[in-house]
């Protein structure tokens, strides 16, 4: 996995004004606006990080993600990066034992 710089990553202003409405719904609602949540991009054994950028790290499918993110759900169930809201599962603070290692 490369470890893109924010320059790496360009968003038309289209994007922004999505990611606006996404938030002023979240607001609004106190719920990601989604058709059919069930549907929505998942992403697995993530973390937060905060270098290069804010961001996630994780796995989508199978594919490793390290992308900007612009909001998480108030109970971290939820991210909203640039392509819209996703579904979080298994984050990976929450699977570390008490010496730092992730137990299964």
């Amino acid at each position: 996995m490369t470890n893109p710089t924010l320059r790496a990553f360009s968003f038309e202003p289209e994007t922004f004004r999505s990611i606006a409405l996404a938030l002023q719904m979240y607001r609004k609602n106190g719920l990601p606006p989604l058709e059919a949540p069930s549907t929505a991009p998942l992403i697995v054994d993530w973390s937060r990080t905060l270098l290069p950028f804010p961001g996630i790290i994780g796995t989508s499918e199978t594919a490793p993600i390290l992308e900007p993110v612009f909001a998480f759900s108030e109970d971290d169930s939820w991210a909203l990066l640039s392509r819209g809201w996703v579904r979080l599962e298994n984050h990976v603070d929450d699977r570390l034992d008490t010496d730092s290692r992730i137990i299964p």
